[in-house]
């Protein structure tokens, strides 16, 4: 049947018709396979397909890239380089090679991909010549998981490569392999309504009605029908076995069970499949290795047919999805450590493990089933998606909709995409701009690695700024140390969610820049799905800052922004959200400024002062928009609470939440609970209603988790400087 010749397609042939080298790319559903075979079927050229797992290589008829160069697991770059890895078996085929095509391109490591230019160079057509004479055809969706680094190989890994990414290789030039991204729907099997959720979820850029669409599909009781092929697909191993234990419960029969065979040093190998393995007949497994002879590779599905015991020797018959059935033994895994030689990386087998290749598989790891293409998948996102693409990865393994079953709703926090996949395809939808705004921002929690925004500012090209802090609803850390910002500031401050319906009227049509993109939109974006929202934030272009310029306020770091050489196209920001009404809360203004509806605002307003004590400060600012805008936002003044002194007494309940500053010395949280102590109060960890009698704050308007817990069981709050001056009078200071 012909195809259909998109521009994108009658480009890529093109290319690939002149032998050049290039990577394709686009989400489900857009002809990348298609265009492939099309190429193959027509061209004269020796051509092989070769993919980074046995799942994909299956999937395209082609090789691993590891069967196929003839590496190892423990294969180093250097090795491969140095001439210490030749490929053996197809060594002659390579030799002859026009073009290589490389299939899920996302899996594919930035090592791996050195590996296999370096044996290209040494072993290819033209040996020494850039990537041996070879056309080398790059597909994939980067949008999916990124490719798995171990934690033995992090610390070498980051120190050779900037990302785990191809692109990040050094085999890798962007002139050298043109992106070519295909952005045509022409199916996702079938079903063009879930092809064009996942083109919106692929890219982070999702709104309500994509949601909408997808939640759609959530059933918490649904149980798969018998006779039905399902798959559970699910973010963490905890949830994989416990699904799988249930299901082998379930099935009748005797229950077999064999023991891996450990040698040498295996204490921090991950296993594939468990030491002491147990199944049954019926049992749906997943093979874990590519069987020598070909009948199956690592990924490949089936259920138990029988056991036998040949001559002592243990054999699994095993029915797989295509109808075959294959026979199973043993397998042995040797068992690596890298280890760094003369500057070069070698893996040192330093032991072994041997068991039956397969595990239960009911229910697989969202890793586990990258590459799997299936009729029905049940999706327990129950454990929380941590990683980029693994909400992606998972909807996309099914042919239809209608085949997918959620058991929880997915959330925006869900929406994870990886900042350096977006920067490296560029994959902004909307039209270029010349008219650009300048973003700041100030952050805090830099000690424990979980940032929010403290303060933003929006700088137009024409002078005109509009700033805000922002309530960042957790302890703000060194912050009034460092930019002048105590919690008692942000009592009336709007969270980064009721301030964002301010900020996108500003920043609509024009090109956003900010210094440190990469570091301000995780954070960003991070914060706006927590709150519920998400905002196409790759679309902001990046400021080249001099230097480490210190900005005390955000302004600042807008004015750094403007002054800066800015990096990349501008592409004009599309807003995302529908909410008119919000507030700002500008640094030293000592008024609310709201924006939309104000009867919202007050309504919103009124919320936030629940259970909240309110400093004279904040008592003011809510007095001056009561008048001013006609309201009546009622609040509670925190200084009606007796005297602290009168409540610490021999075995008083505390908690403690924060980092003081008494202008001399800095107290942690462990600080002031070992004062505590010494003068016989009893430290609780956490606010409960019957354990704990009151809470010590870094500073009383915290909005800690501690904090708001306090407020919600009306227990009190003290400031730590009201503490640590009664533990002076206590001459415990």
């Amino acid at each position: 049947m012909p195809i259909q010749m998109t521009d994108d397609f009658v480009r890529a042939l093109d290319l690939l018709r002149q032998g050049r080298s290039l990577f394709i790319t686009g989400n489900a559903g857009t002809g990348k396979s298609t265009l492939i075979r099309h190429f193959v079927q027509q061209t004269t050229k020796n051509v092989v397909v070769a993919a980074p797992t046995g799942v994909a290589a299956l999937n395209v008829n082609g090789y691993t890239l590891h069967r196929l160069f003839s590496f190892a697991p423990s294969t180093t770059v250097d090795e491969v380089r140095m001439g210490q890895a030749a490929p053996g078996r197809f060594a002659g085929l390579i030799s002859q090679l026009d073009t290589l095509i490389i299939d899920e391109a996302s899996m594919v490591r930035a090592d791996l991909f050195d590996m296999v230019c370096y044996s290209l160079e040494r072993y290819g057509p033209n040996p020494g010549s850039p990537l041996g004479g070879v056309q080398v055809v790059l597909v994939g969706d980067l949008y999916q998981l990124p490719p798995v680094v171990t934690t033995a190989e992090e610390a070498y890994f980051s120190e050779a490569y900037s990302s785990p990414y191809f692109f990040s290789a050094a085999h890798y030039f962007p002139e050298r392999f043109p992106t070519v991204q295909l952005t045509h729907q022409f199916r996702q099997a079938g079903d063009s309504n879930l092809a064009s959720l996942l083109g919106e979820l692929r890219s982070g850029d999702v709104n309500e009605q994509v949601m909408s669409a997808l939640n759609a599909r959530v059933d918490p009781d649904f149980e798969p029908p018998k006779g039905e092929f399902w798959l559970t697909i699910a973010t963490t191993n905890r949830v994989v076995r416990a699904r799988n234990r249930r299901r082998l419960d379930a099935l009748d029969g005797q229950l077999h069970t064999h023991f891996a065979a450990r040698s040498g040093d295996t204490k921090r190998f991950e296993a594939p499949t468990e030491d002491k393995l147990e199944f049954k007949v019926g049992a749906q497994v997943m093979l874990l290795n590519n069987d020598a002879a070909g009948r199956w590779v690592n990924g490949s599905l089936g259920v138990v047919e029988s056991v036998a015991f040949p001559e002592g020797d243990i054999e699994v018959q095993v029915r797989l999805r295509s109808g075959n059935v294959v026979s199973v033994g043993v397998h042995t895994w040797e068992v690596t450590r890298p280890a760094l030689s003369a500057g070069s990386l070698t893996n040192q087998v330093v032991g072994t493990f041997t068991q039956l290749p397969f595990k239960l598989a009911w229910a697989v790891t969202i890793h586990k089933s990258q590459g799997q293409t299936l009729e029905h998948a049940l999706i327990d996102l129950s454990g929380g998606i941590f990683a980029p693409g693994q909400l992606y990865v998972a909807l996309s393994r099914c042919k239809s909709l209608k085949g997918i079953v959620l058991r929880r709703h997915i959330r925006p926090r869900d929406v994870k995409v990886d900042q350096r996949v977006r920067e490296f395809l560029a994959d902004r939808l909307g039209k270029r701009t010349q008219e650009r705004t300048f973003l700041g921002a100030l952050f805090c929690g830099r000690k424990d690695g979980f940032q929010r925004p403290l303060e933003v500012a929006i700088l137009r090209e024409d002078g005109w700024a509009f700033t805000s802090l922002v309530n960042p609803t957790r302890d703000v850390g060194d912050a009034a140390e460092r930019y002048g910002v105590s919690a008692a500031d942000l009592q009336l401050a709007p969270t980064l969610a009721q301030l964002w319906p301010a900020i996108e009227p500003i920043i609509e049509g024009t090109g956003v820049v900010t210094a440190n993109a990469r570091h301000a939109l995780k954070v960003f974006d991070d914060e706006l799905k927590r709150t519920g929202i998400v905002a196409p934030l790759k679309h902001f272009a990046l400021a080249q800052v001099k230097g480490n310029a210190h900005a005390d306020t955000a302004f600042e770091v807008a004015s750094l922004a403007a002054s800066a050489t800015v990096e990349g196209d501008l592409y004009a920001y599309q807003p995302a959200t529908t909410s008119v009404s919000g507030w700002a809360l500008p640094r030293g203004a000592g008024k609310i400024v709201p924006f939309g509806y104000v009867e919202v605002v007050a309504k919103m307003l009124q919320e936030r002062l629940q259970n909240m004590d309110l400093t004279a400060e904040s008592c003011q600012i809510v007095d001056r928009f009561n008048i001013e805008y006609d309201q009546h936002v009622h609040y509670r003044y925190a200084g009606l609470q007796m005297p602290l002194a009168d409540l610490l007494k021999q075995g008083t309940r505390v908690c403690f939440t924060g980092t003081a500053y008494d202008g001399n010395k800095t107290y942690e949280r462990s600080d002031m609970e070992l004062l505590a102590v010494s003068v016989g109060l009893e430290v609780k960890s956490s606010v409960t209603k019957t354990r704990c009698d009151l809470l010590i704050a870094a500073d009383t308007s915290s909005m800690s988790v501690k904090a708001r817990k306090a407020r919600t069981l009306g227990k009190p709050i003290y400031s730590a400087t009201e503490f640590l001056t009664w533990a002076k009078v206590q001459g415990e200071i």
